[in-house]
């Protein structure tokens, strides 16, 4: 279980980190504009299963995804057939952030960049390959973490630890006091192991093409 007012904090701060327009509240959902090709706009709902049925009634087309935190078998029940229902990840949240950095690798820099309302961490290799990245932002005392992702040459050698090390200490620096993330199936077994805590599904909805 999650609470609904992370989910909405979840969908403002991932909004930001992805330069969209915040979410517009639209009955028991929230909208978001993506705009991208391959996904035109999602609908989040904070509080399932209110909405859900209502929303994917009137949809007919690809590209709108709706997303919600209950199993991928209760939200595939209050849509019609055409709609492809999965888990694409894990609702996950971090009671304490962390402080400091973490250590790097010989050959590698960790670089952290100033966005004004969100801050990207990167960290590369020599001349400046990149081998790994985050994105987060602060929503009322939230840290959100999105995109975090290691290069698949270099995984396995504490990035990924760096990078979510260097994000959370920002995030309490901006004070923030905990942190949100969806993670993949991928990343899931690194958060858990330093101290994030698996919530509950993450789960889409789309027409496939």
């Amino acid at each position: 279980m999650i609470e609904p007012t992370l989910i909405r904090h979840f969908a403002t701060g991932w909004a930001r980190t992805r330069r969209v327009p915040p979410p517009i509240v639209e009955g028991h959902a929230l909208r978001i504009e993506v705009g991208q090709p391959d996904q035109i706009r999602r609908f989040v709902f904070p509080d399932p299963p209110a909405g859900i049925a209502e929303v994917g009634a009137r949809i007919d087309q690809p590209g709108i995804f709706l997303k919600t935190w209950i199993v991928p078998e209760a939200v595939q029940a209050l849509l019609p057939p055409c709609w492809h229902v999965e888990q694409t990840g894990t609702m996950m949240t971090l009671d304490a952030l962390p402080t400091g950095a973490a250590p790097l690798a010989d050959g590698f820099a960790l670089n952290l960049d100033d966005l004004g309302d969100v801050v990207a961490v990167r960290v590369t290799a020599a001349a400046g390959t990149p081998t790994a990245r985050g994105l987060l932002t602060v929503i009322d005392g939230w840290a959100l973490h999105d995109r975090i992702h290691v290069e698949a040459p270099y995984r396995r050698l504490g990035l990924g630890r760096a990078v979510m090390q260097s994000l959370g200490a920002e995030g309490a620096r901006r004070g923030a006091q905990h942190g949100i993330l969806a993670a993949t199936d991928m990343g899931r077994a690194l958060y858990q192991s330093i101290g994030w805590q698996a919530r509950a599904p993450w789960t889409t909805a789309q027409i496939m093409p």
